[in-house]
């Protein structure tokens, strides 16, 4: 039998009135679930809000790359004795966020969803409480699989990609001609290796920059700098790739810009990444266009391409974490390159955005980033009880 003081026990509960926690307790009931059974699945309709009395919960996740990747599921975390699970049954829009699996035999209280949310809608006071609790816990959660996942991307990424620039460092080497001479195929084999190295790493460094990137570590970054040289890099940074496909990038650009505030590395690597994928979709002996200017107030840039193009229908979605648009086929990448440009754009307090077609009766992709010469002065006007 379930008491007042059983539910006491749990932290969701804890603060709640005796009172209610005593009509709590005549509204639930005991549930036991086998090792290994499946007993929520994510999307379907939160239906219980369970309390662990015994046993290990498994939380998991659907994870999918892209529109057509394989499906995997992979754990989130585990909620052992005291722990909640379901909360979704007291949020709206009520479904399963993740599909809860017993580790081992368990044993639940639980709370039909809709007997709960009659509760709490005669009981205002306490509904606001256990919400708060709610908050509470969904906040430690996310806090802990967030520095938990940033942890493990950067061991990952360390160890993965100190044996990779090992391996194109010979392979520099090799192309510099400081081991003899080499014929032509061998030249373009090694050319090949190399591009397929920094595919390697990018994607490794996209993993890493899509755990770490919050806005407040960005303007951590900030100085002043000059915009031109960003751009040059990134030209730098993609005029190997350009030359394996065979691609031209032509630039129009003013000989001097004057200086912003920013992240220089940042913006650099929004640029790369947007004629990264100019490159990749573009088709041998077409030109990519990289055109920046500036006003006032703002720095623009354009990387436009004669490529395959955006579905229009799939441009809403073109900056969001693992997608790829279905037109893609087997060109590589996961799907970050564009997600995690809009967020440095973002932590800018800039604008990025895609146009597909831009011009009519031509194919191809234009997108344009607008960034401020100075964050810091937006900030200060977009404070609304700035006096």
């Amino acid at each position: 039998m379930v008491t007042a003081e059983t539910l006491k026990w749990f932290p969701l509960l804890e603060h709640l009135p005796q009172q209610d926690l005593a009509e709590l307790a005549g509204i639930c009931e005991i549930e036991k679930r086998k090792e290994g059974e499946v007993f929520a699945n994510e999307g379907d309709p939160a239906d219980k809000l369970r309390l662990v009395l015994l046993g290990k919960v498994a939380l998991d996740k659907r994870i999918q790359m892209g529109s057509h990747g394989s499906v995997r599921r992979a754990n989130v975390s585990i909620v052992g004795p005291g722990g909640a699970v379901g909360w979704s049954a007291l949020v709206e829009p009520y479904i399963f966020t993740l599909s809860c699996v017993c580790l081992e035999p368990c044993r639940f209280i639980t709370f039909d969803t809709e007997v709960l949310q009659d509760f709490m809608a005669r009981n205002p006071e306490t509904a606001c409480r256990l919400m708060s609790g709610v908050a509470k816990m969904v906040g430690a959660r996310l806090q802990d699989m967030t520095s938990m996942l940033t942890y493990f991307l950067s061991i990952v990424s360390h160890e993965l990609k100190a044996p990779l620039a090992a391996v194109e460092n010979y392979l520099q080497v090799m192309l510099g001609g400081f081991t003899g001479e080499m014929t032509e195929k061998q030249e373009r084999m090694l050319e090949r290796s190399v591009l397929r190295i920094h595919d390697l790493t990018g994607l490794i460094s996209g993993l890493l920059d899509l755990a770490r990137m919050r806005p407040e570590q960005i303007q951590a970054e900030f100085v002043r700098f000059d915009p031109r040289e960003a751009g040059d890099r990134s030209i730098e940074d993609t005029q190997l790739e350009a030359k394996e496909k065979g691609v031209e990038i032509q630039v129009e650009a003013p000989p001097e810009f004057k200086e912003m505030v920013g992240s220089p590395q940042r913006i650099r690597q929004v640029l790369t990444n947007l004629l990264n994928n100019a490159i990749k979709f573009s088709p041998p002996g077409s030109t990519i266009t990289f055109r920046s200017w500036e006003t006032d107030d703002e720095v623009w840039a354009e990387v436009s391409d004669e490529g395959i193009g955006i579905p229009p229908e799939e441009q809403e979605h073109i900056f969001e974490d693992f997608f790829r648009a279905r037109n893609v086929g087997d060109v590589s990448g996961a799907g970050l390159g564009l997600s995690i440009a809009k967020k440095i754009v973002d932590a800018h307090r800039g604008r990025i955005w895609v146009e597909s077609p831009y011009e009519e009766g031509k194919a191809g992709t234009r997108f344009t980033v607008v960034l401020p010469r100075d964050p810091s002065s937006l900030e200060e006007q977009d404070t609304p009880f700035a006096e």
